[in-house]
């Protein structure tokens, strides 16, 4: 194959998806690609290795996917060396979806395109792709979910299901996709422990792609990242994630008429799913007591928590949880110097513990903070013997009766905007209500999916919250301080 075309391949992921593959692109699919070859502006030689595409339905996603990690294995992008000896080495690439049939989608993907098999539809016409590199397909082997190609490379495609993806011990990649991640049941986890660890040895690309989703349990953690990315990119400057959105309407491969149609009818039945489903927007479940913005509009953009300063008032705020199974103990610290601006800004927890241990290290807290009186739950007899056991703090009760009051309050001071954007620092930018923190991702994850009536899911973080929310709405005036206007003294 001539030598400049292979470079213009390399270089350019549509080109290659064009001239070698025979298939057609859509305006995502172009987008989507190119986000692949994206390099740092400040140091050209090298990328940007972090993707999220965020997307309504059906604009080709999975499509894109296949493309590109044929491509990958192809150039086996992230390799350097003799052009000899990287034609010898391993080389492998991912794809992975909590949804099975999802994951076998994109290998689908890849076996027609190598083979000459894709059709799709464009302006009234049936076409067929004609593969140039047919040679390129060496084998497959369905029941690993993995197909070969003729320089030693590997795509694989497997389901993480429920095991947060421990079934990739071992493997290095150079390239990973999550496919509909916002699917999974722990994301975050995943995305630490088992995703970014399996790219160590290549410092390899990680995609997230998903459509937003309501009923995805990890729909609150793809908002946090979305938002982030989001951000970043309206401020002109290189975030944690590259941000590729993608509409409904862009896949023309998808008649005009089938498109209008699909629309209307969708707006007729299912008003509420709309935007999600033709513009990729997020949603709130109708059974969650706090909304994604809700949720998210907590966050200071602080990396972690903050060091006690003399001339501020804390509350030292405890759920006890004393079991090895259920709630854990968790405490924290606001900072209540302005009942207008509180600010979560100290956690710690522990899941079970020696009830000794969690006493000392909430009378730590208490001395550390500048003396903070002392919130406890004493709904149960653990929380009154443990109230009891700590009476030289004078603690203040918090009971059963006192769940519903607090959760008002709560919502009030998330709610609650009294703060003005010309009026935030950069650290503050997205933290809008009365109540603030740090980003703390089990928080996160139990306001995102809590309920009133749901008996079964943890809450110990929501309570500490809650309860940081009554304290300040039942003892926050006694310590505002008093603003006096001496202008009218002075003026005699």
């Amino acid at each position: 194959m001539d030598k400049l075309l292979l470079l213009a391949g390399e270089e350019d992921p549509i080109f290659f998806a064009e001239s070698f593959l025979g298939v057609h692109l859509n305006r995502f699919q172009k987008r989507a690609l190119l986000s692949l070859c994206r390099r740092k502006p400040t140091a050209l030689d090298h990328f940007i290795k972090q993707v999220m595409w965020v997307t309504a339905n059906q604009v080709g996603k999975t499509v894109s996917l296949a493309i590109s990690h044929i491509w990958f294995n192809f150039y086996k992008r992230g390799f350097s060396g003799e052009a000899s000896l990287i034609e010898q080495a391993r080389y492998e690439t991912l794809n992975i979806s909590p949804v099975s049939r999802q994951a076998t989608e994109a290998f689908r993907y890849a076996e027609e395109i190598l083979h000459s098999q894709f059709s799709w539809e464009e302006d009234g016409k049936r076409y067929i792709n004609q593969c140039k590199i047919e040679w390129f397909w060496t084998g497959k082997n369905a029941n690993l979910g993995r197909i070969d190609f003729a320089n030693n490379s590997s795509f694989w495609c497997l389901s993480t299901g429920a095991d947060q993806g421990a079934g990739l011990a071992g493997k290095q990649f150079a390239y990973i996709s999550y496919d509909e991640c916002v699917q999974s049941l722990h994301l975050e986890d995943e995305l630490g422990a088992r995703i970014f660890s399996r790219t160590a040895k290549y410092s390899g690309w990680i995609i997230l792609v998903a459509t937003p989703d309501e009923l995805g349990k990890s729909q609150q953690y793809w908002y946090h990242l979305y938002k982030l990315a989001k951000r970043a990119k309206d401020e002109k400057v290189l975030g944690e994630w590259d941000l590729i959105e993608g509409l409904y309407d862009e896949n023309v491969f998808i008649p005009l008429a089938n498109r209008e149609e699909f629309k209307a009818r969708l707006k007729k039945s299912f008003p509420q799913k709309y935007l999600q489903v033709v513009e990729g927007s997020f949603l709130d479940s109708s059974d969650r007591m706090f909304s994604l913005k809700v949720v998210e509009g907590m966050w200071n953009d602080k990396s972690g928590p903050s060091e006690v300063m003399l001339d501020r008032k804390y509350v030292v705020v405890v759920d006890w949880g004393v079991a090895d199974s259920g709630d854990e103990t968790v405490i924290g610290v606001g900072d209540i110097t302005d009942i207008d601006d509180v600010e979560l800004i100290y956690t710690w927890a522990k899941q079970g513990g020696d009830p000794v241990e969690l006493m000392a290290m909430a009378s730590y807290l208490i001395m550390t903070f500048n003396d903070a009186p002392l919130m406890m739950d004493a709904a149960d007899m653990g929380g009154v013997i443990f109230k009891k056991m700590m009476k030289q703090f004078k603690p203040i009760s918090f009971g059963q009766g006192n769940k519903p009051d607090a959760l008002v309050y709560l919502q009030m001071m998330l709610r609650n905007n009294i703060r003005k954007k010309s009026n935030l620092t950069s650290l503050e930018k997205s933290a809008m209500g009365r109540l603030r923190s740090y980003y703390i991702p089990k928080l996160e994850r139990q306001l995102s999916s809590y309920k009133l009536d749901d008996k079964k899911i943890k809450q110990d973080w929501v309570m500490v919250l809650a309860m940081l929310a009554w304290y300040v709405a039942k003892y926050g005036q006694a310590n505002k301080a008093k603003v006096f206007n001496l202008s009218k003294f002075y003026s005699h």
